[in-house]
């Protein structure tokens, strides 16, 4: 769902295996990867609401 938003607003995107080694659960831990100059913009979206002004105070 994350990549999904991501790629709706033309960040591309690309899931990690990161192996199965600390996870037993059905499926293998993945991590999403997006470039470095859209790591700001992929954060902004995808933070919560009202985060910023948290940080400003």
């Amino acid at each position: 769902m994350l990549q999904q938003l991501l790629e709706a607003h033309q960040i591309p995107t690309r899931l990690v295996d990161l192996g199965v080694a600390p996870y037993f659960g059905m499926a293998s831990p993945t991590a999403l990867q997006v470039r470095l100059e859209d790591q700001q913009i992929a954060l902004d979206l995808l933070s919560p609401i009202g985060r910023e002004e948290e940080e400003d105070s």
